[in-house]
């Protein structure tokens, strides 16, 4: 049995973790280009430009929907989505349980109720059984959001949603060229929002965001929201109703196009390392590849490794300690559970006193059940997170493979 280097061993890997090399002279020349069109008098805003226009007719047709409109970021692209809805004030939002502050801000944002269903224990996407727990009365929408790139288990939540005559937003910030039974993910629900800031998949400049639909009257309602309620295809000549200044830069566009081509690949070579790890591993008792549904093809933003505490002699912080030792980035956790966060537990969103919009619809103050996801922290508990991109091979899943194969074999009770 080799001797673990934290212990003072030989570690597995000594070479460092890949950089993510994310562009190549293909954004720097389409860059150049813009730049050298605008010495002629051309544009940076869409207004009297070109690539907004064009990019938004390419990611469509990329993603598989009749309609797509850019907008200046991630969280832009859900709030223009949920306004798109014209839900009522204080109708309750179903939200995931792990995901970034800014899948859950535009609801409140809008005058909406963040209601989190509950996780599958073995994944940090929200369950089937989690969203039926939490519709009510007052529930108006559905935002799934297809954390770590593994897509939600849409068919259940879909027939759920129309059961009870519900919206679905798909929140694909995490999930780009990720598939459900073939189809790309923002395709399959009523529209769909990705992210395009730097780091994800695919980007647009440093931010960025993507708004996606088949639903004609959501998408012209989404692309006035995302310009100040801007009349596009409307006879009104003013603005139509309150919105805000979201709109995508052909700086953005430029990058975002050629990003765009590059997607499929992108994910590829993700599934290809996740893939390999998976047959290396296969045996190991303490370790695995997180759930993921058999329907869906994920994109893995990052990876989630599955501990079984309750087979080894040691914890989950001694293994990400030892996994760091050989030479492998493992981190404890993802830690984004949404409920956790101090502003959703204050309620405090407008004003220094006020606690809207909660005290409109729950005058009592009892939202405690709103919170409640326990299974979303015991996921989190049950995973280990290890950040991996397209420049990560086979060497690399070898090695992770080997480090954990080295403490199953000295730490398995």
């Amino acid at each position: 049995m080799s001797t673990l280097a934290i212990d003072g061993g030989t570690p597995v890997r000594t070479d460092p973790w890949p950089t993510r090399v994310q562009i190549d002279d293909q954004e720097i020349d389409a860059v150049t280009n813009l730049m050298n069109d605008a010495k002629s008098g051309g544009a940076f805003d869409r207004y009297g430009g070109e690539h907004v226009d064009d990019y938004e007719v390419e990611f469509a047709e990329a993603i598989g929907t009749a309609w797509a409109t850019g907008t200046s970021a991630g969280t832009a692209a859900i709030h223009s989505a949920l306004a798109a809805l014209q839900l009522e004030p204080g109708t309750e939002v179903i939200s995931a349980p792990i995901t970034d502050q800014g899948a859950i801000m535009p609801v409140v944002a809008q005058g909406l109720i963040p209601v989190f269903a509950d996780a599958s224990p073995e994944c940090m996407n929200m369950s089937p059984d989690g969203v039926r727990a939490k519709i009510t009365e007052r529930t108006g929408a559905i935002v799934c959001a297809h954390i770590a790139g593994i897509p939600c288990e849409m068919d259940e939540i879909m027939s759920i949603a129309a059961e009870h005559d519900l919206f679905v937003i798909e929140d694909c910030a995490q999930a780009h060229g990720a598939t459900w039974d073939g189809e790309f993910v923002g395709s399959i629900a009523h529209i769909g929002a990705y992210s395009l800031m730097s780091g994800k998949h695919t980007v647009a400049g440093g931010q960025g965001g993507m708004v996606v639909t088949d639903d004609e009257e959501l998408y012209w309602n989404a692309k006035r929201f995302a310009d100040r309620g801007k009349p596009f295809n409307s006879e009104v000549e003013t603005n139509l109703f309150l919105g805000l200044n979201y709109r995508m830069t052909e700086l953005d566009a430029v990058i975002g196009r050629v990003q765009l081509g590059k997607m499929v690949d992108i994910a590829d070579r993700r599934r290809a390392f996740v893939s390999k790890l998976e047959e290396e591993i296969a045996d190991l008792e303490a370790f695995s590849v997180c759930w993921y549904p058999e329907r869906s093809r994920p994109s893995w933003w990052f990876l989630l490794i599955r501990i079984h505490e309750e087979k080894l002699t040691c914890d989950k912080a001694r293994a990400v300690d030892t996994l760091g030792a050989e030479g492998i980035p493992m981190t404890p956790n993802y830690g984004a559970i949404a409920p956790r966060a101090h502003w959703l537990r204050k309620q405090s969103a407008f004003g220094r006193e006020s606690h809207f919009p909660w005290d409109v619809v729950w005058p009592d103050g009892d939202w405690e059940w709103a919170l409640d996801v326990p299974n979303a922290w015991a996921a989190d508990d049950n995973h280990m997170r290890l950040g991996i991109h397209e420049c990560c091979g086979e060497q690399e899943a070898v090695d992770t493979a080997e480090a954990l194969r080295k403490i199953e074999e000295a730490c398995l009770a």
